[in-house]
């Protein structure tokens, strides 16, 4: 690992570009990605930097795999201090960018300050170059792509921020070709800030690390990816067909969480737009090639071209919203890419729009005349828009995410707005799902689902979740014992995937690695030096102690680690999963013990230690 990569710092204040190379025990300690954008941050981003101020630094960190030979190492992790919580920004995107960042020999790039003029940074043979992006500024997404390549380079990958980063919507994404965005946490409005509208680089010059190509490793890894059984299926749709999926199991989000099922699913779900013209795409080395560009031929946006929807932003935008029409989910969607808008985070504040608005909670005067009745799809379109451009007084209060929408909105409207550190819970409503659900209290990034990917709860049989977790309830999703290990284990097999670049898809989801050991033979092949599965999962345990760290120096507190308490105090009512409610305190203090943490979930002095994280602590 001695020469793994360099560390570019860009200040775009004084329009400065330095090289360095980092030491060989952070690389060690911290892989790429994920890893090396936290260590960094804890460097970086005290508790007094302000997301939305120039001090707040933005760091880009291609895996440590990625630009590699291995199957899928494709991804870039962004991270800096989120407008959208308060607490860890963080954001984890696919496509071809960051192997190309990688294979220019770039490990970290570090953004400071903020450019008197619209810029983007632009990589290729040469080096880091901030270029001029005025005439870009104000574009939507798309089009600022084009635009950049028609000035560097057609070939180039590029990934720029539209009008609600421009605005600092406090959960604006970047988004990258074929559909890729980095979302979720706000890191397009913390670009937006600095007056950097897009992050572009040119053809790389060599991939990474050994030449693994026709190793026995590489021909495993391979095999039992196309051999899984979700295979096919995820080649084929994605994870779209998960929206019906939920709704069998009783535990979806209609209505913002307020049924866990609902007639007519199936007009909702990936299947219901399979007849549709597609075109296939994947990222960097992908096997799997779960993109598709969809050519809508019915519907009131017949002509229309439109990347195709995962799970999330159909529920997000479909049913969470009381709208059953996919044809208008996939149109939203695209709105929403097109904006720079997190379509998650969007289709989560619109629910709960929609909720307030039924329940006369918001009027036509707070809405300017918006009709919210549940799956207006006008309304929807022209409620995107003015989150984006912070248009009128709804716009504006959306625009600061759901629980600042909740404290300005004020009285029973907090009681309806679904987050976990400000963060709005994903697709699964965690009644159903109990290790998802611990999974959204402790998440370092709030309530979602891909940064502990708590999936062997409803995948492992018993007999697996006992070999791996230690308890054959873990696979048992309606009860909260195993749970607390089973998260343990998926936050630190995510940690690495995030951190060595490889896609969960076919690592997680498909080959179900959660044991790390096919994942160290990946890494040792790459690095040309042995790497166990103990060393990565204790790496794994360091990352998200480091991220902890942060979110503590930010103001967290056990009380952050919560779920609403619709899900803690009503029982679901209908359904497969009728009667289930969320017990998270008994898990939450299990986790926090395996952890190695204290009953308020602070890192223990000896956890701290065996880490190398004592330096971090005041």
């Amino acid at each position: 690992m001695k020469d793994f990569g360099k560390i570019v710092e860009v200040n775009l204040g004084e329009s400065k570009v330095k090289e360095r190379h980092p030491e060989e025990k952070i690389i060690r300690e911290y892989l790429g990605g994920r890893g090396l954008d936290v260590r960094f941050l804890l460097e970086e981003n005290g508790e007094e930097v302000s997301p939305l101020e120039p001090e707040n630094s933005l760091v880009v960190s291609p895996g440590l795999l990625t630009g590699s030979e291995v199957y899928s190492s494709s991804r870039l992790h962004l991270g800096a201090t989120s407008p959208l919580t308060g607490f860890l920004g963080s954001s984890n995107v696919g496509g071809d960018l960051g192997a190309r960042i990688r294979q220019h020999g770039i490990i970290l790039l570090t953004v400071r300050g903020r450019s008197e003029n619209p810029v983007f940074i632009w990589i290729d043979e040469t080096g880091v170059e901030i270029k001029n992006a005025e005439r870009i500024w104000g574009k939507k997404t798309g089009e600022a792509r084009d635009l950049i390549r028609e000035q560097v380079d057609e070939s180039a990958e590029v990934g720029a921020i539209g009008p609600a980063g421009e605005n600092l919507a406090s959960m604006a994404c970047l988004m990258f070709d074929d559909g890729h965005a980095a979302g979720r946490t706000g890191i397009g409005a913390v670009m937006g800030s600095k007056n950097l509208k897009a992050l572009a680089a040119g053809p790389g010059l060599s991939t990474v690390g050994q030449d693994v190509l026709g190793t026995e490793i590489m021909g495993d890894y391979l095999e039992k990816i196309r051999s899984a059984p979700d295979y096919e299926e995820w080649s084929r749709y994605d994870n779209s067909t998960s929206v019906k999926w939920v709704d069998d199991l009783g535990a979806g989000a209609v209505k913002n969480y307020r049924e866990p099922q609902v007639e007519g699913v199936e007009e909702a779900d990936g299947r219901s737009f399979k007849d549709l013209p597609r075109h296939t795409s994947s990222c960097y080395r992908c096997p799997v090639h779960c993109k598709a560009e969809l050519e809508v031929t019915r519907g009131p946006h017949e002509e229309e071209t439109a990347e195709r929807p995962c799970f999330e932003p159909l529920v997000a935008l479909g049913p969470k919203c009381g709208n059953l029409d996919a044809m208008e989910s996939i149109h939203l969607h695209n709105r929403c890419n097109e904006l720079g808008l997190d379509s998650v985070e969007a289709g989560s504040l619109i629910a709960f729009a929609m909720d307030l608005y039924d329940r006369g909670i918001l009027t036509d005067a707070d809405t300017g005349g918006l009709e919210l009745d549940w799956g207006n799809p006008d309304a929807m379109n022209e409620l995107l828009e003015n989150i984006a451009h912070k248009d009128g007084w709804l716009g504006r209060t959306l625009s600061q995410g759901l629980k600042s929408a909740a404290d300005e909105i004020g009285g029973e409207a907090r009681d309806y707005a679904f987050h976990v550190k400000g963060l709005a819970m994903t697709a699964m409503d965690p009644r159903g799902f109990k290790g998802s659900a611990l999974g959204y209290a402790v998440g370092s990034r709030g309530g979602d689902f891909t940064g502990i990917y708590a999936r062997p709860e409803y995948s492992f049989s018993p007999d697996e979740a006992e070999e791996e977790f230690g308890s054959a309830k873990a696979a048992n999703r309606l009860v909260e014992a195993g749970k607390a290990e089973l998260v343990r284990k998926s936050a630190v097999a995510s940690a690495i995937a995030d951190s060595l670049g490889i896609c969960k898809v076919p690592l997680l989801s498909l080959v179900e690695d959660y044991g790390l050991d096919l994942t160290a033979e990946l890494t040792s092949a790459v690095v040309g030096e042995e790497i166990s599965s103990d060393e990565l999962f204790l790496a794994g345990e360091r990352i998200l102690n480091a991220e902890r760290l942060f979110n503590i120096r930010r103001g967290l507190t056990p009380e952050d680690d919560r779920l609403p308490k619709k899900f803690t105090a009503e029982e679901l009512e209908s359904g497969p999963a009728e009667g289930s409610v969320v017990d998270l305190k008994k898990m939450r203090a299990e986790f926090y013990s395996r952890m190695g943490w204290n009953s308020r979930g602070e890192p223990s002095r000896s956890k701290l230690e065996e880490l190398d994280l004592r330096g971090f602590v005041d």
